[in-house]
Formats: structure tokens, C-alpha cells, sequence
């Protein structure tokens, strides 16, 4: 006896391989819970059907009826996350946004589709979401029919699921835009500190961790930021967060050499100051004075 069939419309060889290779993998993990299940794949010019039969009586059966629809609505969820999603991705973000700009709507969108790919973080709660919602609008086809039409799922039955894409798309293109912006920022903040005359021959950054941090000056006495009304200060103060004071301070000093003694050399904070200061800075993990205020660590190479 037929359970149900999942049929999806394929343009390309290489389509109709993505789908049996995915739905291969998981059809293992159906059998490995129901023998009794029997599975086959067909293909024609521009589709793929896969079909699951078994063997009545439903009480031969190690898994339940609800079980096998919970277990293959997973496993078209996989397909499509990996196989269609970034299409639909794609002609959601356009249809939502204009950009006057090709060049940076390419850009934008390699920035959304990554942030799709991630499964931990942030954009790893709406990777969570949107598979959750997947599955159970697949759960709620399969209960109603046997039979599933993709497309028409896709078309017709993805207005949660859509909304999700979204909101992602929205904090790609926030995020994006945030991102462009400070790199700007940073750019500028180099450019003038190339050109400033240095007012402090050596100053010690010392990274405590986190946002922590101590300004010393060569003699290991602290720094007190100078005043300065300067147009890039005031925008500095502005628009900088709380460990980027350190980049205001740093700028008003304006020292000719700078060490940054920190034991994450790979934090952000850390390499926007290297690159700001450029060749005024030298990042050090283990030396006489950051041994002292950090205990022992490594040395940079």
C-alpha cells in the first residue's frame, strides 16, 4: 500500500541528485525505525517523485502513522532548507528592498544567504525557527493528503515561513549596512591618524579583557584623555561605543608608538586599534609589562 508520495519539479540532472541524495539519506534513518517500509524514487524530464509504501496491518509496524509523517516532514524540510531556500531567500529580498546599487545588492545578498547557513548564534535561532515552521506546514500537508506537490507547498503554503526569511532579510541588509558604515568610519580614523603629528612618543594599551582596558603612557602612568573638540573626536563621541573611548583617547594622545598588551589578540576591538594605528602599533601576548598586569601568556607572531 502507497503512504505517500513527495513530488518536487526539477530543471537540471543535477536537481534530481540533490533530492534523491538528501531524501536517500534520510529515508536510512525511516527504515532503520520501520523495516516494513519500502521506499522508490522516479524521474521524468522535469520531475522527481518519492514514494514510501508498507505493508498492513499498521500494528506490524515499529513506528506509528503520526511518527512516519513527523520523521518525513523532517526529512523534505532538510531538502528544502538546503535546496531551495536561498532561491526563495533571493526572490524575497529583492521583491522587499530596492538597490540602487548592483555591485551592493550582490553583496548584501552573499551576506544574507551566509547568515542563513549559520546554525548557532542569532541567526541561529531563525535557522531553528524557520525549520520548525517547515516541518510542521509539511506535517499539516501529509495529515491532510498522501500526496505532496512541492511546488504547490512552496507557492501556496509558506506565508509563516516566508515571514521568517523576512525578518532575516531585514537584519542582513540592517547589519550590512551597519557594518559598511563602520568600516567607512574606521577608514577615516586611519586616514587621520596617518596624518596627525604624534603628541606621546609610547603608550601602553592594556587589554584586562572584555571592554576593560588601561592606558598607560612609557613611564606605566596612566592616561587621562585630553580634551579636544576636533570634527572627528565630536563624531567619535558620537557615534563609538564603550571600548572604542580607548580609540578616542588613543586618537586625542595621538602616540608615535603604541603596544597593545592583551592575551585575545583576535578580538575585534584589538584588530580595529592595529588597524587604525597601523604601523604606530604592535600587539604583544607576553612581555615584561603585560606579564606583570596579566600574568603570563604568549608571544605574537
Amino acid at each position: 500500500m502507497e503512504l505517500f508520495s513527495i513530488s518536487v519539479g526539477t530543471r537540471t540532472e543535477d536537481e534530481k541528485k540533490t533530492f534523491h541524495r538528501i531524501l536517500s539519506d534520510k529515508q536510512k534513518e525511516l527504515h532503520k525505525q520501520c523495516k516494513q517500509l519500502k521506499f522508490a524514487f522516479s524521474a521524468s524530464d522535469d520531475r522527481v517523485i518519492w514514494t514510501c509504501s508498507g505493508k498492513l496491518p499498521l500494528s506490524s509496524w515499529t513506528v506509528s502513522a503520526d511518527t512516519l509523517r513527523r520523521l518525513t516532514s523532517e526529512a523534505v524540510t532538510a531538502y528544502i532548507m538546503e535546496e531551495k531556500e536561498q532561491e526563495i531567500a533571493a526572490r524575497l529580498m529583492f521583491s522587499e528592498f530596492e538597490f540602487d546599487d548592483e555591485e551592493e545588492a550582490g553583496r548584501i545578498l552573499q551576506w544574507f544567504l551566509m547568515l542563513l547557513q549559520k546554525e548557532e548564534g542569532p541567526s541561529g535561532d531563525f535557522w531553528q525557527s524557520r525549520r520548525r515552521r517547515l516541518s510542521e506546514g509539511i506535517y499539516q500537508c501529509l495529515n491532510e493528503s498522501p500526496e505532496l506537490n512541492l511546488d504547490g507547498f512552496m507557492t501556496f503554503r509558506l506565508q509563516s515561513y516566508e515571514q521568517e526569511l523576512r525578518e532575516m532579510a531585514e537584519y542582513a541588509v540592517d547589519e550590512f549596512m551597519l557594518d559598511q558604515q563602520y568600516e567607512e568610519f574606521v577608514s577615516l580614523l586611519k586616514y587621520f591618524v596617518y596624518f596627525q603629528e604624534p603628541k606621546m612618543p609610547l603608550v601602553h594599551v592594556i587589554h584586562k579583557g572584555d571592554e576593560d582596558f588601561l592606558l598607560l603612557d612609557g613611564n606605566l602612568r596612566p592616561i587621562e584623555r585630553p580634551r579636544d573638540d576636533g570634527l572627528v573626536m565630536e563624531r567619535l563621541d558620537q557615534e563609538m561605543e564603550i571600548e572604542d573611548m580607548v580609540v578616542s583617547t588613543l586618537i586625542a594622545v595621538s602616540p608615535a608608538r603604541m603596544i597593545i598588551h592583551t592575551r585575545q589578540p583576535e578580538l575585534p576591538v584589538i584588530v580595529t586599534l592595529a588597524h587604525i594605528f597601523d604601523n604606530r602599533a604592535e600587539v604583544c601576548c607576553s612581555c615584561p609589562e603585560c606579564s606583570a598586569l596579566l600574568g603570563s601568556g604568549r608571544m605574537m607572531t
